[in-house]
């Protein structure tokens, strides 16, 4: 049998970027089961819930026990409530995937999951207890990756060609990972190929599954809190890198998109 390089596998292999962006284990003090909707996908694995029901994941159509040996997916920018309390001890991940770092292969998911295998948390742990940092996150990306590849695998083919649709678009995407910010425009992205800015917006949003503006301005809260969770950074000066003409059009937009400052944000997550 003669050898047969696959391409198009190797082009998709490398043109997909993995971010894990928070892994921590605990048990967290707050109950507050408010909405809320992260630019991050959510991989959340309990490892004991003593008070059972009273610690729950919901969103608009559907509601989860949290219960140990299963795992839970939130895509990004999904609005839904997880309630804790003291005694649920947990593992959590969050983490961002996809070409340049500007969409996300999860982008169109518009549901949580539950699924039952306590598989994925013992590989977690593991990774966890691992005490060398560089084989840890080699653990860590490991596991997220065989957990994406599971949730692309449940989807059917016209969900899967959906959510990859946006590889038309790879110029822009390039474009604005290599340049975008505060300042750049949607009919700055429609000259790329010539186009008037509303020929521009309906292919765009037909393939990437969002209007071009909504898309920068989630490209722009990527940057944003990977600029945050930086040990030196201000948010004067996240502001200023990413383009806004002051800090307070920056907090503006970080709290419209998050619902909490940029500020308190950057406490929580560098506790």
């Amino acid at each position: 049998m003669p050898v047969i390089n696959r391409l198009s596998t190797l082009h998709a292999a490398n043109r997909q970027l993995l971010r894990v962006r928070h892994f921590a284990k605990g048990t967290y003090p707050e109950a507050n089961p408010a909405p809320s909707a992260l630019p991050v996908n959510r991989f959340f694995l309990p490892i004991c819930n003593p008070n059972g029901k009273a610690c729950y994941l919901a969103d608009a159509t559907q509601h989860f026990e949290l219960r140990p040996g299963c795992a839970y997916f939130i895509p990004l920018f999904h609005k839904a409530c997880m309630k804790l309390d003291r005694e649920l001890n947990f593992l959590s991940i969050q983490f961002t995937l996809g070409p340049f770092g500007s969409v996300d292969l999860f982008s169109h998911f518009r549901t949580i999951r539950e699924i039952p295998d306590a598989t994925w948390l013992a590989r977690a742990e593991a990774a966890y207890a691992e005490k060398d940092d560089e084989i840890a996150g080699i653990r860590v990306r490991g596991l997220v990756e065989s957990f994406a590849a599971f949730l692309l695998s449940g989807m059917t083919k016209e969900q899967l060609a959906f959510a990859t649709a946006f590889t038309a678009f790879e110029p822009e995407l390039s474009y604005i990972q290599a340049q975008g910010s505060a300042a750049t425009t949607v009919e700055e992205l429609a000259a790329l190929r010539g186009f008037r800015r509303e020929v521009f917006t309906r292919k765009f949003t037909a393939a990437v599954g969002m209007p071009p503006k909504q898309f920068l301005s989630r490209y722009l809260m990527n940057r944003a809190c990977d600029l945050l969770l930086r040990e030196d950074a201000r948010v004067r000066e996240v502001a200023f890198e990413l383009g806004f003409s002051n800090e307070y059009y920056f907090s503006r937009f970080f709290k419209k998109q998050m619902g909490i400052p940029p500020r308190d944000f950057k406490a929580h997550y560098r506790s």
